[in-house]
């Protein structure tokens, strides 16, 4: 079966990304792009990807799986370099993945009408401005994610990693693009994965993140005091680095609680596995996330999330069954000490952790690499050959399950593989298919199957898809 990324495998891709491999605040943004480009590259595409060069880094370095980097400009220079890049290789490449993060690189500005351009969204970042950033800078901030960026973009996919984030870029931004949701993916096995650690014997809290102020570790460590009243052999550990990592420790100390918590700093994927691996469970009190890549590190190894019911957390979070979601302004305290209490007997712990990684593992970023090169294929297409479709920019998906009569099962595949669009997903077990269905809701998904020759009476289920169904495409969820 030739996949959509066989098919780019003769196209010169550039990716455009804040920050590169090696940056010292290099977070799940910067592992998504380079996951994605990995496998680009291993697929036969020639990859660029331009980033923002950091103190100590070179211009430019070919890594071993062959993705070519470049580094220019500073945190803020990186977009003035980067469309000087585009500008003086225009003709280069076929298709520009353009990574916002909070500012795009507004790539469609700097290239020819025949490059697909995507734009990849992980989050919004409305609020955030206001808190980085003064007057006017804040302003000017919100005006270049919004508005700005609506006209820059306009007709172009748009990718995002969560309904959330959908949700957000349609509320918040105004995008009325065609939207296409490609989550993250699971972490693999290092292969110098050792056995792994014993879970710690007492009460035991893991924290991966990068330490800025909307992530909000301090909620957590102002809760120490009363968690710690209740459960005194409590262990906090806190992997990561960032700005907030002196006040962090100041606070611990301020409260009396320093003893009881461990700044890791940054660490390395081994040491970050070992100290999950020890936990009882992760904590993210985060105020909104695009998803919850370390919600799903945590979970690939057993161990359940607590968060708050905020966008991008609501989705990676199954509550109740790989975590708890609070209620925005709950205690936090009360929700942690409540977990724990859940957790303490080793029986019901394994229960969540094989929950939890049965759910880790419907993600892959083999599965989302797939996904974005789909959408890729298909803008390509829409680019070169003017492809019209019938649907409109809807944001409706439909999960539809039928069966090939007379023998006619491999005549239906080829069906499917000529009529589809390169974003709908399918799977055949026997006569048996199942198809979602993109920008379209159940009226129009019969149509699309009658001009594909099912008949009503081979169709055994047409329902809107769920937010589970969108994450994990044409896969059953765990």
């Amino acid at each position: 079966m030739v996949t959509a990324l066989d098919r780019l495998s003769t196209t010169d891709v550039l990716f455009l990304n804040w920050r590169g491999p090696g940056h010292p605040q290099a977070g799940g943004a910067e592992a998504y792009c380079f996951e994605m480009a990995r496998r680009f590259a291993d697929a036969g595409a020639a990859v660029t990807v331009f980033t923002a060069r950091h103190p100590g880094a070179v211009r430019r370095t070919v890594q071993e799986d062959g993705v070519r980097i470049l580094r220019g400009g500073g945190a803020f220079g990186v977009y003035a370099a980067a469309a000087w890049h585009m500008l003086s290789h225009r003709h280069a490449y076929d298709a520009v993945i353009d990574f916002q993060n909070g500012i795009p690189f507004y790539s469609p500005l700097f290239t020819p009408r025949w490059t697909a351009d995507i734009c990849v969204i992980h989050h919004v970042h409305q609020e955030q401005f206001d808190v980085w950033f003064p007057w006017p800078l804040n302003a000017v901030g919100r005006f270049m994610e919004k508005r700005l960026s609506r006209w820059v973009y306009r007709g172009r996919p748009i990718v995002v990693v969560s309904p959330s984030t959908r949700e957000g870029i349609r509320r918040v931004l105004g995008f009325r693009n065609p939207t296409h949701i490609v989550p993250n993916g699971a972490p693999e096995p290092l292969a110098s994965d050792p056995a792994p650690a014993p879970v710690a014997a007492t009460p035991t809290v893991a924290v991966v993140s990068r330490l800025v102020p909307h992530k909000r570790v301090d909620l957590l460590i102002g809760a120490l005091p009363k968690l710690l009243a209740g459960t005194p052999r409590l262990r906090v550990d806190i992997c990561g680095t960032g700005e907030a990592l002196p006040r962090l420790r100041e606070y611990a100390a301020r409260l009396g609680v320093a003893q009881s918590v461990t700044f890791h700093g940054h660490v390395g994927e081994e040491r970050k596995r070992e100290v999950l691996a020890r936990a009882w469970l992760t904590v993210v009190p985060s105020a909104a996330e695009g998803w919850g890549l370390t919600v799903i590190e945590a979970n690939a190894l057993g161990k359940p999330a607590l968060a708050f019911d905020v966008p991008g957390l609501r989705d990676a979070v199954l509550d109740g069954s790989t975590g708890w979601l609070l209620a925005p302004g709950t205690d936090l305290a009360d929700g942690v000490q409540s977990a724990l209490e859940q957790l303490a007997d080793p029986a019901e712990r394994e229960r969540w952790a094989e929950r939890c990684r049965r759910w880790s593992r419907a993600f892959s970023w083999d599965h989302s690499a797939e996904r974005l090169a789909a959408v890729v294929v298909e803008e390509l297409h829409r680019i070169h050959r003017h492809r019209r479709s019938r649907r409109r920019t809807v944001d409706l998906t439909v999960r539809t399950r039928f069966h090939a009569g007379d023998g006619n099962a491999d005549a239906m595949e080829r069906a499917l593989r000529r009529g589809l669009r390169d974003t709908d997903e399918w799977d055949r077990s026997g006569t048996s298919f199942q198809v979602l269905l993109h920008g379209c809701d159940e009226v129009q998904a019969r149509a699309v199957l009658r001009r594909l020759g099912v008949s009503e009476s081979e169709i055994s289920q047409t329902r809107l898809a769920g937010r589970r169904d969108l994450l994990l495409g044409g896969k059953e969820g765990s």
